[in-house]
């Protein structure tokens, strides 16, 4: 108004909810109206229509107007109110026109800085986001922080997170923000693939919104969610394969921007591997964490053969690994019946372990049993096979695998809940891969209280038959026969389970672990422009690559393949090279005379000492050195093993677990055992074997 004299002036911008009319100075009100009423698009630069240049005219005013070009305007006019008596100018309308262009400028200016300020909050939102979803490991905390952040950055008021079950042909919820989130997570959501939009995305694994739900055919109401306007669902891809969809739905029709959409599926492209990630990680954990509780279960083997405590442990040790409310071990007498021997997590125990049955009064035992299946029932109530046992009204959903010994099956482990459809498939593996250790640690204790029922039953023959001298000889030795066989097949049963857990560990785990690696590479690849991210995952990849080298030295440390390939002394070389820096054990090995072949037995014999002697003066003896030292002659080999540590007492130490298996050890492949040791002198530990061509 000032530069250009006029009496009054009106801005007026088109958006998309109609004209706006911005004046200054007295327009007339009914001049005002008409411009809120004007449509911008169909006016020409320079002239306004008729009907209203002749309405100001009538009131004194002339009307002259530009158009505004700025680059972000939609559309928008200039329109300026002059005395009619004043005579139009050349001048007067290039200074109208410079008008139009500074403001056009100034608009540009703050519609280019809301634009800025807006992209800002879309990169807070990302990097929040991408340092977050990197960061937590817990599964349910991971999801709910995705919804959470989604929500309160972009304000929209219903988000969902569903994740594809690719087994079941279906898509289902596992965490929602919003008004009706806690109620939604209680109902639970699930929707067939291919079904409405959310299953539309995650079978096509392309973007879709819908601006207004009335007008969509793919849309399906929630009952939760009445009020829903529209509707965006966006998937969550890795490669080619969608492991869910993130679905945010509005009360508002046409709620989604342009730009916010982009920056959703951004969102979404980057929690995908951060989901996936997780999923691997638990997996990973899962499968560390079966593979320790199968190591404790190794070591209740050779710690104890109490068949009762073997039991206790057994059942103890289950729990880290299957979530279950009861679990028990029924194991086939010697008269075929079938009787529950251990049971942990019922109200009765006693009345639990009274169990005596038939294993055909109980038509589910057999496939167990006899075809040596896994058996998952979903709910008992609906299993017409189902038979109650006293004490155990609690089950709803059962367990159950079987304790196979060679080609035998002696019983089933079985664990149970209170609840329907709880156990899965993965929950059945885990359950087997138990059975499979703990039937080894019920099988050695079978076997140690069938070789102590021996031995009574020799003390009492020799008691009673005194008389019989020569008779009672005979049957002691054979009696020590059996014991020398079931002691060596015990220490070969140990030696085979260990080789099984070394395949088991080498063919689950650690190919999980190189997965993970093939996977985070596959990350890096997408993630190049981000280097934060990037640093992360290269943290990822170091972790897998030291998780890899320690499960290559359990690996090694339950069956050294170098034993098998190099021999005796290359193996002990690289034993005593490979153990751990952070002990201070300095270490020698000395050989003298002319190596000879010993045989498998003999070898894994001597190797497993040498073993222990050094665990012993490592966790032990506090010892700073230890020299090994083998010494071979025709047919004999000795082996000292002599560390400078603290020592002991024999007489009162002798009985301890680690030197009954170094005697055990040596007694079952023939050979003998000397242990000399003092308090304060350190220790010196001699064994004999024979060699391969010796009988023993």
């Amino acid at each position: 108004m000032e530069v250009t004299g006029a009496h009054w002036a009106a801005l007026l911008l088109a958006g998309e909810r109609g004209a706006q009319v911005f004046a200054s100075g007295e327009i007339p009100p009914f001049i005002h109206r008409q411009l809120g009423e004007l449509k911008l698009r169909g006016v020409s630069d320079t002239t306004l229509p008729a009907y209203m240049v002749s309405r100001a005219a009538s009131q004194g005013f002339a009307i002259e107007c530009a158009m505004l070009t700025g680059r972000d305007l939609q559309s928008g006019m200039v329109v300026l109110g002059l005395p009619l008596a004043e005579r139009p100018s050349r001048r007067r309308g290039s200074l109208l026109r410079l008008v139009a262009d500074d403001l056009s400028g100034l608009l540009d200016s703050v519609a280019l800085a809301g634009q800025i300020e807006h992209i800002k909050s879309h990169l807070s939102l990302v990097h929040r986001l991408g340092q977050q979803v990197t960061s937590i490991h817990d599964r349910a905390e991971l999801f709910e922080e995705i919804t959470r952040l989604i929500q309160y950055s972009l304000g929209y008021e219903h988000i969902q997170l569903l994740l594809a079950d690719e087994s079941g042909g279906s898509i289902e919820l596992v965490h929602a923000s919003g008004p009706f989130a806690p109620r939604l997570l209680q109902a639970g959501f699930r929707e067939a693939i291919g079904r409405g939009i959310i299953g539309r995305v995650a079978q096509t694994g392309r973007l879709r919104m819908s601006a207004d739900v009335v007008n969509d055919s793919q849309f399906i109401s929630h009952a939760l969610l009445p009020n829903t306007a529209s509707e965006l669902a966006l998937p969550l891809r890795l490669g080619q394969r969608v492991i869910g969809v993130l679905d945010i739905q509005s009360d508002h029709r046409d709620a989604f921007r342009r730009d916010d959409v982009i920056l959703l599926q951004t969102i979404a492209d980057q929690i995908a591997p951060a989901i996936e990630q997780n999923r691997l990680f638990a997996a990973e954990r899962q499968q560390r964490e079966l593979a320790d509780t199968l190591a404790d279960v190794s070591r209740i083997i050779s710690s104890s053969l109490d068949p009762s405590h073997v039991l206790e442990a057994v059942l103890h040790e289950l729990a880290r690994v299957v979530p279950h409310r009861g679990c028990r071990v029924t194991l086939k007498g010697d008269d075929g019946m079938m009787r529950v021997v251990a049971a942990k997590g019922y109200p009765d125990i006693d009345l639990v372990r009274q169990v005596v049955f038939e294993p055909d009064a109980a038509p589910l035992s057999a496939p167990v049993l006899y075809q040596h299946h896994t058996l998952i029932i979903s709910d008992v109530t609906k299993e017409a096979d189902w038979v109650w046992q006293p004490g155990t009204d609690q089950v709803r959903a059962w367990c159950s695998a079987p304790l196979v010994s060679g080609n035998e099956c002696i019983g089933w482990l079985c664990v149970d809940w209170p609840e329907p459809n709880f156990y899965t498939v993965d929950h059945g593996r885990s359950v087997r891969a138990f059975a499979d250790q703990a039937v080894v640690a019920i099988g050695n204790a079978r076997l140690f209280a069938r070789a102590k029922e021996l031995s009574e039953e020799l003390e009492q023959k020799v008691a009673d038959r005194t008389l019989q001298l020569s008779e009672a000889r005979d049957e002691i030795e054979r009696k020590a026969h059996e014991l020398q066989a079931l002691l060596r097949r015990l220490v070969n049963v140990q030696e085979e389970e260990r080789r099984r857990i070394a395949y088991d560990l080498h063919d689950s785990v650690a190919q999980s672990i190189l997965a993970s690696t093939y996977e985070l590479q596959a990350v890096r690849r997408r993630v190049v422009d981000n280097q934060d991210l990037d640093q992360r995952l290269i943290q990822c990849q170091r972790l897998l690559d030291v998780t890899m080298r320690d499960m290559k030295q359990i690996i090694y440390a339950l069956r050294p393949t170098v034993l098998d390939e190099l021999g005796l002394i290359p193996a002990l070389e690289n034993y005593l090279g490979s153990l751990p820096g952070s002990v201070s054990l300095s270490t020698g090995i000395q050989v003298e005379g002319k190596p000879m072949p010993l045989g498998p037995d003999c070898d894994l014999a001597v190797y497993r000492i040498v073993q222990e002697a050094c665990q012993n003066a490592m966790r032990h003896a506090g010892a700073s050195t230890l020299e090994l030292n083998l010494r071979f002659s025709d047919a004999w080999l000795e082996v000292s093993i002599r560390d400078d540590g603290c020592g002991f007492t024999p007489d009162t130490t002798e009985r301890g677990l680690g030197l009954v298996g170094i005697r055990e050890r040596a007694s079952a492949v023939g050979g003998h055992v000397s242990i000399e040791s003092h308090p304060g002198r350190g220790t010196c530990i001699v064994i004999g074997v024979p060699g391969a061509n010796v009988t023993h």
